[in-house]
């Protein structure tokens, strides 16, 4: 009782000064593809290009590493972006109408003005920049045409009316044209421009006289306008024809309607652009496909000469461009000095439109229009992680040089008939450049459901695929031998459609889905888990492998005689030779029995051991000599139906069901009643002060410190024994630690599962020499059962100076010291409720801290990582391992090892976000990604010191600021040498500071069958974690804003019975 009367230890003002050096909570960066986009921009003088959301989001990019972010406050979908070209500025249209000016200030996105237009009748239809820049020309539906000025952002008196420019139409088309449909400027005239209607009607318009100079009539519903050159103009319609028309002869146009892919009904075309190109036209149009054959393609047709391609696409086509080539560096200059900004017609002659970027709903798409066969280019960003659903990921730090260069060389091996070799042609702002910094080799591994492991390099801004592994190589399955034919069938088919994008969410077999990824990067060894209790162990090598697959199959259930397996076949693997080119070859595939999906995997790279769990037990198999070990089921004796991965098993009646929830009810409504009876009245204000029970923290002079109380902690019901969820195995860890005495460390092997208990085996590696000759054996040491049967979510070894254990083979390489064996090394195991340390080996209890019953939460991720800052006293460096932690309400949590003192906690992710909280993977160095949609990851810093941000900024010309009215732009945020993050939702996110919790980007509430499939499969997601997400339980606590709190005394760390 000692322990709880002399109180607990203060923590130090030097340590509270050291905390805000160590810890702080922020978003940096977003890797991927932005969720639902809608909009896209270009602009061609300063090389940017910027695309909208359905959100709210604009995201606006330059060359690899420049990136600006910004997010509307009302996040509803953006559907037109303009670029100021020249000027850093972008307008965007909102879907209730308001139009906003964002400008990029030095290092971020900022929203400098905003307008709307009120009425029905004032929606506006289409946007068209003036080529003075002055002016924005606003098409409405109601068929009247507002001015917007762009110095002032304010609308002009100046108005375009409907029925002054009906005085010269023909008198069926005076009553109704229809919403104005499309506006463009004349090249080289900039007082002419066309103006389209709905219905059909093009008008020819001098906004120097005011007038209606020329009036086109079309019999087909207008869909765009383009000019070919500067008197001939495209005009598409909905019923997918285009017609070419001639300024100098209104009466009638140039010839026939066109209908590319006619003569049977078509799609509308709702963009089109011709170009020179060579001397000869480029004509570019989305859609115009026949309705009956094609209704359901998404294509974008290029023609040019006798060169004519459809590109299908997987996905809707949102938006296309053409990039023009860049002018010559020694132009570029002579341009700026004379402060020539918008590009003229001679300039544009010099240009050719060589790069085609198609935006679709779920990739972004680049073709290079200059080589001969229209390639694809390799993204640097913007790539579409879920090409195929994300189910798992992993991430890797301390990539050797030597194994980082050859898995580039490999994957430029397997991608090098795909994409164009040319450079990438966005190529605006500029890069900050750190001295002397090295490139961190840290890789992102994200499994798939279609079988495949990609390779992400995730060291800096820009995520880039450099590698794919596919697993569905290796199993027998549908596979299609006349593949070549139809390939020259398609070649001959009408339209000339052309595969294009990576986007492809449809996976031939279920369970080719991958569960799990393990990486050792210092010997170079892949393991790769899937649905079907497939392990695949892959070697890397430089040499190309031919020869049979080696299969080992280990049965989990081998000792229930009575086992019924009801769920799917296991994958059947190939039997004849597998030709594997160089990068990550399979020696071995490790079959599970029953089938089961596999709920985690480890991999000791130095021991030559993977083990493996699953809903029924775990196995553990020695993969040099492809032999099994040891299998340990933990399934109840009386759960023979094989149901492990079916949340209820069939032998719990419904009515044995509804007794234990009332019996359970009832039980708790009787703990509150007695809960009721002994509380005390709460004296009055004025009485003196109650005298406290021995118990409880007094300080000397018997005064009560609130801080110092205990807190309250809520009522933890045990789980129930029979769970039919608490056989799976959650968590695996291998350690060389003091497990049966304190005189000699071994290997050993630590397995949690889902109802609390704890398994440590005691595993004998032979020796080098005897490594190939004698076997790997393993026995059950110790079983460890928590109280309340919670989850198991992870288990750590610390060594004697209270670190982690080094990875394998980190101690041979020289990448770690050797761990501290002089004195007891502790055991940290982490149950949904709460973190617990045992001394080892006599397992007894050191501390623990109670996150359930003091916060209500529960754990989902446990890791550790490293902190450092620089001692301003005198400039020496400071570092130190603390816990992290990840709970079902999205909060990150850090705690101090071994007394757990809570130094940071931070609401990182929205409660109700599944997908996201199940997604998150720490690093190392105190970061975090997690998937905030289906399609982009978000990535956080809880360090102070190590964030991964874009370090750059846009040069803009200083003419154009000269005339600027725009008051203030330029002092929001002073971004010297952009050492501050980037914008996030309009506010820079620093530490100790508190945000409104508004995420810049798409969640994941909606319908979309992608984030369906994601939230099937992504992360450890059970019964509990599904009804704490739900709200079930502790209605009081809801996160409104994100709050980063830095915690100077934590109550809830201290010590209790045990």
């Amino acid at each position: 009782m000692f322990k709880f009367i002399k109180g607990k230890p203060h923590q130090t003002a030097e340590r509270h000064k050291l905390q805000k050096e160590l810890f702080s909570y922020r978003r940096t960066v977003q890797h991927g593809f932005p969720h639902k986009p809608t909009a896209l921009a270009w602009d061609p003088s300063l090389r940017l290009l910027s695309i909208g959301t359905a959100t709210g989001a604009i995201k606006v990019l330059g060359q690899p590493g420049v990136e600006f972010y910004g997010q509307h406050q009302n996040p509803i979908a953006v559907t037109k972006l303009i670029f100021l070209p020249g000027k850093g500025k972008v307008v965007s249209l909102q879907d209730d109408n308001s139009l906003h000016l964002w400008e990029v200030n030095k290092s971020s996105l900022v929203e400098v003005k905003s307008q709307s237009l009120e009425g029905k009748l004032k929606t506006i239809s289409t946007v068209c920049l003036e080529s003075t820049g002055e002016h924005l020309l606003l098409g409405t539906e109601g068929g009247n045409i507002y001015l917007l000025e762009l110095n002032t952002f304010t609308m002009t008196p100046d108005i375009i009316y409907q029925d002054v420019v009906m005085h010269n139409v023909p008198q069926n088309y005076k009553l109704n044209p229809g919403p104005v449909e499309s506006i463009i400027e004349q090249p080289d005239q900039p007082n002419n421009i066309l103006i389209g209607y709905n219905r059909g009607l093009i008008v020819f318009w001098n906004k120097a006289e005011n007038a209606s100079t020329k009036v086109f009539i079309s019999n087909q519903q207008l869909e765009c306008l383009c000019w070919k050159s500067d008197h001939i103009f495209l005009s598409s319609h909905n019923d997918g024809s285009y017609m070419e028309w001639d300024v100098n002869q209104p009466d009638k146009p140039c010839g026939e309607p066109v209908s590319t892919y006619g003569p049977y009904a078509c799609k509308a075309i709702p963009k089109i652009i011709s170009r020179d190109l060579n001397g000869k036209e480029l004509l570019v149009f989305s859609g115009g496909l026949p309705r009956g054959n094609y209704g359901d393609k998404y294509a974008v047709s290029v023609i040019h000469g006798d060169n004519h391609v459809a590109f299908d696409f997987t996905s809707k086509v949102i938006d296309f461009l053409l990039v023009e080539s860049k002018l010559d560096e020694n132009e570029d200059e002579e341009k700026e000095e004379n402060n020539e900004i918008v590009i003229s017609n001679d300039d544009r002659a010099k240009q050719q439109p060589d790069v085609l970027i198609v935006l679709a709903e779920e990739e972004l798409v680049v073709i290079d229009l200059s080589s001969k066969d229209w390639k694809m280019m390799n993204l640097p960003y913007l790539v579409a992680l879920h090409s195929s659903a994300v189910t798992c990921s992993q991430y890797v730090s301390g990539i050797p040089e030597e194994l980082w260069e050859h898995l580039r060389d490999a994957g430029r091996a397997q991608t090098s008939h795909l994409y164009s070799e040319r450079e990438w042609p966005i190529d605006g702002g500029k890069l900050l450049c750190s001295k002397g910094a090295q490139p961190r080799r840290e890789l992102l591994l994200t499994g798939h459901e279609d079988g495949t492991v990609r390779f992400w390099d995730a060291g800096g801004v820009t995520l880039t695929l450099i590698y794919k592994f596919s697993s569905a190589q290796f199993f027998t399955g549908d596979e299609s031998d006349e593949s070549p034919v139809n390939q020259d069938q398609d070649e001959e088919e009408w339209p000339p459609f052309r595969k294009i994008g990576v986007f492809d969410p449809y996976s031939d077999d279920p369970r080719l889905a991958i569960k799990r990824v393990a990486m050792c990067p210092l010997s170079g060894t892949l393991v790769v888990a899937g649905t079907a209790g497939q392990v695949i162990i892959a070697k890397f090598d430089t040499e190309v492998l031919d020869g049979p697959l080696k299969v080992t199959t280990m049965n989990i259930v081998s000792d229930r005689d009575g086992f019924v397996w009801k769920g799917h076949s296991q994958l059947a693997p190939k039997t004849s030779n597998i030709h594997q080119v160089r990068g990550f070859q399979t020696t071995g595939i490790l079959q599970l029995h029953p089938p089961a999906a596999v709920t985690c995997v480890i991999l000791h790279a130095d021991w030559g051991l993977v083990a493996a769990g699953t809903a029924h037990g775990l196995a553990l198999m020695d993969y040099i000599k492809n032999k099994p070990v040891v299998v340990k089921c933990t399934l109840n004796p009386n759960d023979l139906t094989g149901q492990g991965d079916a949340p209820i098993t069939r032998r719990k009646s419904f009515k044995k069901s509804l007794r234990e929830s009332f019996r359970r009810l009832r039980k708790g409504r009787s703990t509150r009643r007695n809960t009721n009876k002994d509380d005390k009245p709460t004296p009055p204000v004025n009485s003196p002060p109650v005298r406290k029970p021995p118990t409880t923290n007094t300080e000397e002079g018997g005064d009560f410190n609130p801080l110092e109380a205990k807190p309250v902690e809520r009522q933890i019901e045990a789980r129930p024994a029979d769970d039919s969820m608490g056989s799976f195995v959650r968590c695996l860890y291998f350690a060389r630690t003091f497990l049966v005495n304190v005189q000699n460390t071994i290997p050993t092997l630590w397995a949690g599962t889902n109802n609390g208990t704890v398994y440590a085996f005691t595993i004998l590696v032979p020796s080098t020499s005897k490594r190939e000759t004698d076997d790997v054996s393993c026995h059950l040491a110790k079983e460890i059962q928590l109280k309340h049967r919670a989850p198991v979510i992870g288990i750590a070894v610390l060594d004697g100076s209270s670190k982690p254990l080094p990875e394998p083979l980190e101690v041979e390489k020289g990448v770690a010291p050797l761990p501290d064996t002089t004195q007891a090394h502790r055991v940290i195991i982490a149950s949904e409720e709460q973190f617990k340390i045992f001394t080892l080996p006599s397992l007894k209890p050191y501390g623990k801290y109670k996150l359930t019953a003091h916060e209500g939460a529960r754990v989902r991720r446990m890791a550790f990582a490293s902190f450092g800052c620089t001692l301003p006293e005198d400039n020496s460096a400071y570092s130190e391992v603390d816990l992290l932690c990840l709970t079902n309400m999205g909060d990150c949590l850090v705690l101090t090892i071994p007394d757990l003192k809570r130094q940071l906690n931070s609401a990182a992710i929205k409660r109700e976000d599944i997908n996201g909280i199940s997604s998150l993977v720490f690093t190392k160095q105190a970061e975090a990604l997690y998937l905030h949609s289906s399609s982009e990851l978000q990535r956080i810093s809880l360090s102070a010191t190590q964030a991964t941000y874009p370090r750059c900024y846009l040069p803009i010309p200083e003419s154009t600021n000269e005339d600027e009215t725009l008051t203030g732009s330029n002092e929001i945020i002073n971004t010297e040498e952009a050492t501050e993050p980037p914008l996030v939702n309009g506010a820079m996110q620093k530490s100790n500071s508190t945000l409104e919790k508004v995420d810049e980007v798409p969640e994941n509430g909606n319908d979309s069958p992608l984030n369906v499939t994601v939230a099937s499969s992504v992360g450890d997601i059970t019964i509990d974690s599904v009804k704490d997400h739900l709200g079930s339980g502790e209605g009081e606590i809801t996160i409104t804003k994100i709050t980063t709190t830095t915690v100077t005394t934590s109550s809830s760390t201290e010590q209790e019975n045990n």
